[in-house]
């Protein structure tokens, strides 16, 4: 037994110092998403969607909110006409559409202002800055939200280019994958949308899972499919 524990020891410094600068020295451009990443986010804005479509039952509501949970990284274009149909059981209407939007933009607004930094986001960016890596956001946020918000947290700065929704997550890494098509790449996510990306374009996965809120099945996916997993971008100082 004691041997046992010794050799899961061993196997675990192994690791973090593998991990230790395997960005700096495996990659050219890295590609971070937003929510559950750079940000602790995630059930803060799932919470927001429940918010937004306040008035009707809670069954619908909360419905809603799981379904929110394991589509994260889906634009929230997406999820609020898809709203209608698969939860409210009514049809579209554009004036709710549209009230909807603008009720769940003032709350991620606000919970940009005061949600936590995840911890080494800073230390990390500031040191592949040093080694001149190009960083760029992709994420399924609205993108004007996430430039004003990366702008106001002090992170614009060490990005090349933050973009996200209307555009799809697909749509993103496309933009950035054509300007610098001779840069080795790697997509840091929290979500199946997020491995999903990065198997499009044929590109290295790190799977961040400490702040996930989508299911255990999606989450074992993620871990199963990624080149790495790590708790927090710490892991990679």
């Amino acid at each position: 037994m004691i041997v046992m524990i010794y050799k899961v020891k061993l196997n675990l410094e192994w690791s973090m110092k593998y991990m230790s600068k395997y960005l700096v020295n495996n990659y050219d451009m890295i590609i971070f998403d937003c929510d559950g990443v750079l940000m602790n986010t995630n059930l803060l804005k799932c919470e927001a969607f429940g918010k937004a479509v306040e008035g009707y039952s809670e069954e619908i509501v909360n419905a809603f909110v799981e379904n929110c949970k394991n589509t994260f990284g889906v634009s929230r274009y997406v999820k609020f006409k898809n709203f209608f149909s698969e939860f409210a059981d009514e049809s579209y209407d554009e004036r709710k559409y549209n009230m909807y939007l603008n009720s769940y933009a003032n709350i991620c607004k606000e919970i940009y202002n005061f949600a936590d930094i995840t911890p080494g986001v800073i230390e990390l960016l500031k040191e592949l800055s040093d080694f001149n890596k190009y960083l760029f956001v992709a994420s399924g946020s609205d993108e004007q939200e996430l430039n004003e918000a990366f702008k106001s947290r002090g992170l614009s700065g060490f990005f090349k280019g933050i973009y996200g929704s209307p555009k799809s997550k697909l749509e993103c890494v496309s933009l950035i994958l054509n300007n610098h098509p001779h840069l080795k790449a790697v997509f840091i996510g929290d979500a199946i949308s997020d491995l999903n990306t990065a198997k499009h374009y044929d590109m290295d996965f790190i799977y961040m899972s400490k702040y996930t809120v989508q299911s255990l099945e999606k989450d074992e996916i993620c871990r199963g499919e990624c080149t790495i997993t790590i708790n927090e971008l710490s892991d990679l100082l």
